[in-house]
């Protein structure tokens, strides 16, 4: 089980904090919260991953299938990382 909720907000910035479990058994539910996020927020988006214990494969392929030129990615696990730069999205991650 996973959960996220906003940590700060501006006019320019809102951040999410995702912290938990995201496993394949929850894709529906994932799916739906990255949709929801992304249709409500009219700034840029940053996801912070640094509390998520596990993301499954299929969860960060549901998350690339969201992502847009607003979101970002901040201390994500060093897999989700390199499954964002094989798809050319390495310049939305934030960490180095």
């Amino acid at each position: 089980m996973f959960r996220m909720k906003k940590i700060f907000e501006n006019d320019l910035t809102t951040i999410i904090k995702i912290e938990g479990q995201i496993p394949d058994d929850e894709l529906n539910n994932w799916s739906a919260e990255i949709s929801s996020l992304i249709k409500q927020s009219k700034q840029q988006v940053i996801l912070e991953m640094c509390d998520v214990i596990f993301i499954s494969a299929k969860a960060v392929q549901v998350m690339m299938n969201e992502l847009t030129d607003k979101m970002f990615l901040l201390n994500c696990p060093t897999f989700v990382k390199n499954m964002l730069q094989s798809a050319g999205w390495s310049d939305h991650v934030l960490d180095s």
